[in-house]
């Protein structure tokens, strides 16, 4: 079987910068998709390949000779609603189809807890997350073998490896470090987590423990 390579879709994000370090810890081959060539160098020096491309337009090129996406682009909160739409739902959409054509082994897709139950958010993000579950219902009925995270809400304190299982968001969650969130993606890869949608949280229990644990809720 071909060896593992990664495409990393929102690589100069705040989660995709951890999920790049992963992978370069893991020494794991990975290509980084930039919008802007500025940010070449930070992910050069991780021995990534660098391909340009917009997610609102044919990024298919980035796909060739990968066997593996993680998908952790999302739109800005002052963006609007055309980013959500555009980076949220369309471009997801478009990385499902790329890889549906190109039989990529495994669709890792950041997502967001409040995709559960769309209608339930708070108004802010009821478009939000609305697009958050268009998207993720078109990657699971594309026939991609998919991985699907809907982490909490994010902080950007160092990570601690560890998680709660959740579905469904609710007032006062603990919330999940950004870095936590990518070694769950890189845990999903390295074990080949597939055809589940995990909702989690910060939380006590080992990351590699919580992905054992019976699937969260799909729907």
């Amino acid at each position: 079987m071909k060896a593992m390579k990664v495409l990393l879709i929102g690589a100069h994000g705040r989660t995709g910068r951890h999920v790049a370090r992963r992978l370069h810890e893991e020494g794991i081959p990975f290509r980084a998709l930039l919008r802007k060539s500025a940010h070449k160098s930070e992910f050069a020096a991780l021995g990534a390949e660098i391909v340009l491309g917009d997610l609102t337009h044919d990024f298919s090129h980035a796909l060739d000779d990968i066997t593996h996406v993680v998908y952790a682009a999302g739109s800005a909160e002052s963006e609007g609603v055309s980013e959500e739409r555009d980076i949220d739902r369309d471009a997801v959409m478009r990385t499902a189809d790329y890889a549906k054509r190109r039989r990529v082994r495994q669709l890792v897709v950041v997502s967001a807890l409040s995709a559960y139950q769309p209608q339930r958010s708070p108004l802010a993000l009821r478009h939000y997350s609305r697009m958050k579950r268009e998207a993720d219902d078109y990657v699971a009925r594309r026939g991609v073998p998919y991985t699907i995270l809907r982490p909490g809400p994010l902080s950007d304190a160092p990570g601690r490896g560890t998680i709660a299982l959740a579905d469904e968001r609710v007032e006062q969650m603990p919330a999940v470090s950004r870095e936590d969130v990518a070694q769950v993606a890189m845990r999903c890869l390295l074990l080949g987590v597939t055809n589940r949608t995990i909702g989690f949280v910060g939380g006590d229990e080992p990351i590699d423990d919580a992905l054992d644990a019976p699937a969260a809720a799909t729907a």
